[in-house]
């Protein structure tokens, strides 16, 4: 049996295995504070801005429409709906308060429609003059943006904004793109024209609804998720629990979940968390997110499969004399011993040749191969895939230095990061699209992926029909895998076992995609007869 392959024991008395079919909701839902009061009609998010004394969002405008008969009731103030009660309070120091009027609103809290301050303002401060020197904020997605260049139209969840010559662009957190989070801080006084437009982290932009339909505690004006590396936690569980860069508060709410082993420092662990006020994290739930496989012989201590990645890529050196010794695949060193599974299948392992390789880290970091796949050439070209996890990023923002299973990256202005599946940090598993520039491996886009093994499905199934032909160097497309009649979509960036053939039997880890398809993370070879074998686990 190949050392991919796993053992499994089943007394003959235990009931067959069936699938466990759970939804796996990936999406980061996060509605910051200034969204939550968009006029339904355009469903663009309200413009704040901070006052001076007070961290109530506030934002100026000209008054569009009043209740009628009186002042208590919704208003239209800049575009954006106000609801004024009978515990708003009105200064009319600046004049008095009506259709056409300068006003500062302040709101109760963030994430609220209701006015606690209803302030008349000279015209200035709505017309472009000094008001503390910013002018509103929002947050939304990008929708739409101009061709050929930044300045013109852009649409933003919903709205449309204007980027003239003026506007200053920031591109801390990767570059402009469509799906992209920005954050835009607005000319004063005005609704539509941009001041400066900066990326964001991904959960500033999205819903802030619970999952289960339930309101969130008081004080939540968001929400996320990741899977990172645990660091450190309290011996009760309830304290300050810090997971890869990012502090959580876990309380006797949070729930605990320790399926796949108990929490052990240096183990991936998946955190779905609110997003406070003040900028803290609070912890909803905590749970040991992949099995710690005890997947080789080779005596490596690495966490839960962390030790492992794979990669797809151009052969740019080999060995003289021979095939052992150190290959460089797109700009990458990996070292080739007896014990690496070649499989050229009828080709010839030659320079400029396209291959699949699957590697550990070894004690000193250094990446050793443990199966390498000639494949066809796809995907752009000088573009390579690596796939593996986050060890070391930036310090602020996402420009700089990262560290991806041992290998060394460079994170530009021009590079794209998607966190679809979690926020990007120390442990977080990602499929890395480069070039290799002047010795520099240079980010095209970096996406955060559910780790192997730790989606919410585990299924056993006979492989019916497979397809890893499009898993080439750079490639993005996906092909589908049938497997005891269920199918899965095979990514380039699923673990699979090398030695998997139609009428095999696989274990496959699996979530549910957003569109509903079931997404395999990791496809395992198993053996059976009358027992079935669970896989060897270090505890």
């Amino acid at each position: 049996m190949s050392h991919h392959q796993r053992s499994w024991l089943l007394d003959w008395r235990v009931l067959p295995i069936a699938a466990v079919f759970a939804l796996f909701v990936l999406t980061l839902n996060f509605v910051p504070a200034q969204a939550a009061a968009a006029t339904p009609a355009q469903g663009a998010p309200v413009a704040f801005q901070g006052d001076g004394n007070d961290d109530r969002p506030t934002f100026y405008g000209l008054v569009e429409q009043m209740p009628a008969g009186g002042r208590i009731g919704e208003w239209v103030v800049g575009g954006r709906a106000v609801v004024a009660t009978a515990q708003t309070e009105f200064d009319e120091t600046e004049g008095q308060i009506a259709v056409g009027v300068c006003v500062k609103v302040v709101f109760v809290a963030q994430g609220s429609t209701t006015a606690r301050e209803i302030d008349s303002e000279p015209a200035s401060d709505c017309n472009g003059g000094d008001n503390g020197g910013d002018g509103a904020e929002v947050y939304g997605l990008v929708e739409a943006m101009p061709v050929g260049g930044a300045i013109g139209a852009w649409t933003v969840s919903g709205k449309v904004y204007t980027v003239t010559a003026q506007s200053e662009l920031k591109q801390e957190y990767g570059a402009f793109d469509i799906g992209r989070c920005v954050k835009i801080h607005l000319v004063a006084g005005t609704t539509d024209t941009v001041r400066e437009m900066e990326t964001e982290r991904s959960y500033k932009c999205d819903g802030s609804g619970d999952d289960n339909g339930g309101a969130p505690p008081a004080g939540v004006i968001g929400r996320g998720e990741l899977y990172g590396e645990l660091k450190s936690f309290p011996q009760g569980l309830v304290g300050i629990w810090e997971v890869g860069t990012l502090t959580f508060t876990a309380t006797a709410d949070t729930e605990f979940k320790t399926k796949n082993g108990p929490f052990t420092v240096g183990e991936t662990v998946k955190v779905e968390f609110y997003i406070l006020q003040d900028g803290t994290f609070l912890a909803r739930e905590i749970k040991t997110a992949m099995p710690d496989w005890d997947d080789d012989d080779q005596g490596d201590d690495h966490h839960g499969g962390r030790g492992e990645g794979h990669a797809f890529g151009v052969i740019e050196q080999l060995p003289a004399g021979g095939l052992i010794g150190t290959w460089v695949v797109a700009g990458i060193p990996y070292t080739v011993t007896e014990q690496t599974e070649l499989k050229a299948k009828g080709g010839t392992f030659a320079i400029s040749e396209t291959v699949k390789i699957e590697f550990r880290l070894d004690s000193s970091g250094g990446r050793v191969a443990k199966e390498i796949k000639l494949k066809s050439s796809q995907g752009a070209p000088g573009e390579a895939t690596f796939v593996g996890f986050i060890e070391a990023m930036p310090g602020a923002g996402y420009v700089g230095l990262w560290v991806v299973s041992g290998t060394e990256f460079s994170g530009t202005v021009q590079s794209k990061f998607k966190e679809d599946h979690g926020v990007l940090t120390v442990g977080a598993y990602v499929k890395v699209e480069y070039r290799t520039v002047n010795g520099v491996r240079v980010i095209h886009e970096m996406e955060t992926q559910v780790p192997p093994g730790a989606g919410d499905d585990s299924f056993i199934g006979v492989v019916q029909s497979l397809d890893d032909s499009v898993l080439a160097a750079g490639a993005t497309l996906n092909s589908t895998w049938v497997i005891g009649g269920r199918s899965f979509v095979v990514t380039p960036s699923t673990r699979v076992d090398g030695n998997l053939a139609t009428s095999s039997t696989a274990w496959v880890n699996s979530y549910v995609a957003a569109d509903g398809s079931q997404v395999a993370t990791q496809i395992e070879g198993v053996t059976l007869d009358k027992s079935l074998y669970l896989p060897a686990m270090q505890r």
